[in-house]
């Protein structure tokens, strides 16, 4: 345990000393919300002729949300959550160019607290950066609107469900930087994975209005199982069985992904 912590503590002191990371990693979700979320009117998309349509299709397929600032919001949380998760194994590729890697593997330490310390250290991270999207996506004009039930339990599920969602996929790309050695080789997996991963998903658009084929591919996405829970709890303050449901989708996908952790971090790496 003491090892964990030593180590979350020196990504969390390299993350802190360089504060460019936070600005790039938060600026492209800003533009998202700001300019493609003011750019999109939901009351807009059912013709005025059919009556109380443009309300039934905001109650239904965008979950309440009064304008789809307020819907996209949730979803670029869970996408911050994943941009974080992202980078979260890169530092091994630096530990591995500069020999710092080598020293923990031959150091009588667990090999498990190497990939735990940076799922770990990322998931404060992204805890950090979406606290910081949510207030701007609260202040900016007709921005978030948040249901008028929301409280601090509401507020702590949020935070325990991006929390849930970073676990999961940092150790993912975690797991995946043990066997890669080249930067560009990384660059090139998370380019890969980012768009599918993203447009895959619940994050920006409702599942009803995606064709078959790829309504069925998200509901499988565990961004989609994170942007939806947290839709129930900033847009309508709802602890409902379908959320329940959600976040046990997202322990099972975290429990799955630390088992793989430990089996990967004892065999996977090369001294």
């Amino acid at each position: 345990m003491g090892a964990r912590l030593s180590l979350t503590i020196r990504e969390l002191k390299k993350w802190i000393r360089n504060p460019a990371n936070l600005f790039i990693t938060l600026i492209q979700p800003i533009f998202w919300i700001v300019l493609f979320g003011s750019a999109f009117d939901i009351t807009k998309i059912i013709p005025p002729s059919i009556p109380g349509g443009s309300s039934m299709i905001i109650g239904t397929l965008f979950m309440g949300a009064k304008n789809y600032i307020s819907f996209l919001t949730p979803g670029m949380l869970a996408i911050m959550a994943l941009f974080s998760a992202m980078f979260s194994g890169m530092s091994i590729i630096w530990d591995r160019r500069f020999g710092y890697l080598t020293r923990l593997l031959v150091s009588p330490i667990p090999r498990d607290s190497i990939v735990l310390s940076k799922v770990f250290s990322s998931t404060i991270k992204a805890i950090v950066q979406s606290t910081i999207l949510f207030i701007i996506a609260i202040l900016i004009p007709n921005g978030l609107y948040i249901s008028s039930s929301f409280n601090i339990y509401d507020l702590i599920g949020v935070f325990a469900i991006i929390s849930l969602l970073s676990i999961g996929f940092s150790g993912l790309f975690s797991i995946i930087v043990i066997r890669v050695k080249k930067m560009e080789t990384l660059m090139a997996i998370v380019n890969l994975l980012n768009l599918p991963l993203m447009f895959a998903s619940t994050a920006m658009f409702p599942s009803d209005i995606m064709p078959d084929w790829l309504k069925g591919i998200a509901s499988y996405n565990p961004i989609s199982w994170a942007a939806n829970s947290l839709r129930y709890l900033i847009l309508q303050g709802s602890w409902n069985s379908t959320l329940f449901t959600d976040i046990a989708y997202l322990l099972i996908f975290d429990a799955i992904i630390i088992l793989a952790v430990f089996v990967v971090s004892k065999y996977g790496f090369e001294e």
